[in-house]
């Protein structure tokens, strides 16, 4: 092999690139590098087996082209590095952090032992089986934590209660249909469920005053 041919060669071996086009059915991409505008090439993904993960490369991204050989018709596109036109999105040692094109983030500081995720759109979750929520406070009576929801809440099925209920003053309760108890039920203080009784009351036709 002449001296030229090596060289250019081991100059391929590994190259520095920008994704010039993206096919996503085909899970393919060219790459610039340079003066050179490589074949539709795959990109290494995080897993493609059994567990298999979806996050293609984007236009403009900078990346590593890898050709076993020096040969590019055979090179893998290795996502992803930074540049001075897209930085890193934190220099936090304690946090790993997703950034998406909308402006969502997904994040988790190690230091803190706190998620926290910013969506600008919607959220679901749609498990076929139970879902559990645990915290803290549902561990240890003198435990901080809780679970606060700061949004009108539907739920569409019957709901079981199995602790106290507990509505600030100055609060209004509205309930469309019928509330039932079976056990004693108190307004400001007064016994007002079936089985309390009134003083004072003459039996027969004589009614008593409201409940105060």
């Amino acid at each position: 092999m002449n001296p030229v041919e090596l060289a250019r060669l081991l100059h391929n071996l590994i190259r520095v690139g920008r994704v010039a086009a993206i096919d996503h059915a085909a899970v393919r991409v060219r790459i610039q590098s340079g003066a050179l505008l490589t074949d539709w090439l795959p990109w290494l993904t995080a897993r493609a087996g059994h567990t298999r993960s979806w996050n293609p490369p984007t236009l403009g991204e900078q990346v590593l082209l890898l050709a076993p050989g020096g040969e590019l018709r055979g090179a893998l596109v290795l996502p992803a590095l930074n540049s001075d036109a897209v930085p890193a999105p934190s220099h936090d040692a304690n946090l790993t952090q997703l950034e998406m094109p909308d402006g969502a983030v997904i994040a988790y500081d190690h230091a803190a032992s706190h998620l926290s995720a910013t969506l600008p759109g919607s959220a679901s979750l749609d498990a076929q089986g139970a879902v559990s929520v645990t915290t803290a406070a549902a561990l240890t009576a003198t435990a901080a934590g809780g679970a606060t929801l700061n949004a009108d809440t539907v739920i569409n099925g019957n709901l079981t209660l199995n602790g106290n209920f507990s509505q600030p003053s100055g609060q209004t309760a509205t309930m469309a249909g019928d509330v039932r108890f079976t056990g004693a039920v108190t307004s400001n203080g007064r016994d007002i469920s079936a089985s309390h009784t009134h003083g004072g009351v003459k039996r027969g036709g004589d009614q008593t005053d409201g409940v105060n």
